[in-house]
């Protein structure tokens, strides 16, 4: 059970895990390739804030991962297929199978 589940771990779904777990709601990201998303795949990104100097993607993505995972983020690797909403009840179905929700 989750409070929050967040589908696509580039810098947007990585920055909502660290938000939501930082507010202690237990949060499950789902990404379907490497956590970070196409950033991990960019040679240099000189227009992030923080970085005055520029970042390599995927020292961007990693530094992101781990600030989220400290505060509680779990990440799943996996492809979401479908999400179903029933009354209360909500789940999200993979490409394999499982389902994540409540």
């Amino acid at each position: 059970m989750y409070d929050v589940i967040i589908i696509g771990g580039g810098p947007a779904g990585l920055t909502a895990g660290l938000y939501t777990s930082r507010a202690r709601l237990k949060s499950l990201l789902i990404e379907k390739g490497l956590t970070g998303g196409t950033v991990t795949i960019t040679e240099w990104i000189e227009n992030y804030p923080g970085f005055e100097e520029g970042v390599a993607g995927a020292d961007l993505a990693r530094k992101m991962e781990q600030q989220a995972t400290k505060f509680g983020l779990e990440i799943s690797q996996g492809t979401v297929t479908r999400i179903s909403f029933n009354g209360n009840s909500k789940k999200i179905i993979l490409e394999d199978g499982h389902t994540q929700g409540n």
